[in-house]
């Protein structure tokens, strides 16, 4: 019976290891005090979480775009044209409180009415609400409904609205809200004061609130500066 061959064995070399297969011999340098460390591949990629794609989508610029800057608020319209529109607003609710106390003093009159015995007898409606009384009241609440509520609606009372101009706030430039323009409303009664005591009369109210007058068309190039902007 043939005995087989024994595998044949290789000498070991001076560093303890069998010759590789692929018949390169091993790096002496591998091991001992002058081993070199792993280098790094030199262009490895962290890892990515999963789903998400580290590049911007093609067309789209990796870095963020500036927003272009709003125009600046329309200047403020002239002063002789505020204090125009000022006087008109003025006229209008003092000569709605002028018809409302003259039409309340002609209906609080006595009235004569015949007696069967042909005398006069005055006949009084009732009791009447004093003149001035119903001159401010009535002059008070149409200033206010021009120029808080008329304002709120469409951006301008009867004596702006005349003189082609808006009431609009400074930073937003937009239509002001209720409460803002009723702080104007009340401030402008001591504005008004002031002014007219004062020895310099000009009407350079600024920006009262926050709000600003406006000229019309100039409010339209703010507009349409901005609409180009998209």
């Amino acid at each position: 019976m043939a005995q087989g061959y024994p595998p044949p064995q290789y000498p070991q070399n001076g560093y303890g290891q069998q010759p590789p297969q692929n018949g390169y011999g091993p790096n002496p340098y591998a091991q001992g005090p002058y081993a070199q460390p792993p280098q790094p591949q030199p262009y490895a990629q962290p890892p990515q979480p999963y789903g998400r794609n580290p590049y911007p989508p093609h067309g789209q610029s990796p870095y963020p775009q500036a927003q272009p800057a709003l125009p600046p608020c329309p200047k403020e319209a002239g002063g002789g044209r505020r204090f125009l529109a000022i006087v008109l607003d003025f006229v209008l609710a003092v000569g709605l409180g002028f018809a409302a106390a003259n039409a309340a003093d002609a209906a609080s009159r006595p009235k004569p009415v015949a007696h069967a015995a042909g005398h006069a007898v005055h006949h009084s409606s009732g009791p009447a609400v004093p003149y001035f009384v119903t001159l401010l009241g009535v002059g008070l609440l149409a200033s206010f409904l021009n120029q808080v509520v008329l304002a709120r609606l469409t951006g301008f009372s009867v004596g702006k609205g005349i003189l082609a101009m808006r009431v609009v706030r400074r930073k937003r430039v937009m239509r002001p809200n209720t409460w803002r323009l009723t702080r104007r409303w009340l401030l402008g009664f001591v504005y008004l004061a002031v002014v007219f005591l004062s020895e310099d009369f000009e009407v350079s109210e600024g920006d009262i609130v926050g709000m600003r007058s406006v000229r019309w068309k100039h409010l339209q190039e703010y507009q349409q500066a901005v609409g180009r902007l998209g």
